[in-house]
């Protein structure tokens, strides 16, 4: 015999309308239901892309010409984290930690001031020099 009982949405427990396999009430709270229910590791990863763009998106609004240099309590200001770059690209001068098409180099200036070169991507940068089986 049928279950006569009208089902629930597994998010918010409001009875559901339509069609007989329907779980969610609506978008809302199928997307709840599911970010609450992800496996602990997607939510680092989820965690750690946010972070990566968050760092992006402070390095370009600070690099509005394509280099530029600025003390590193403005990125600490910001909530840049240092932990958290797409990759490196070593130049003569030192290391640039990437984070897609903007990346920075740390500095400390003659008077012991830390500072953060920053710039934007360029075309030889893609060239394949990096090989981290390679020791320098």
């Amino acid at each position: 015999m049928e279950n006569l009982s009208p089902k629930q949405c597994l998010q918010c427990g409001n009875p559901l309308v339509g069609r007989a396999d329907k779980k969610f009430c609506d978008a809302y709270c199928r997307n709840s239901y599911n970010n609450q229910h992800k496996a602990a590791e997607e939510q680092y990863i989820m965690m750690v892309n946010s972070q990566i763009r968050r760092n992006r998106r402070i390095l370009k609004d600070l690099c509005p010409e394509g280099k530029s240099t600025v003390r590193k309590e403005v990125l600490d200001r910001l909530g840049y984290d240092y932990r958290y770059f797409s990759s490196i690209f070593k130049s003569q001068f030192g290391p640039y930690y990437l984070v897609y098409d903007y990346g920075f180099s740390p500095m400390t200036d003659d008077r012991g001031i830390k500072k953060a070169i920053i710039i934007q991507r360029q075309d030889y940068m893609d060239e394949p020099s990096f090989n981290i089986w390679k020791k320098s």
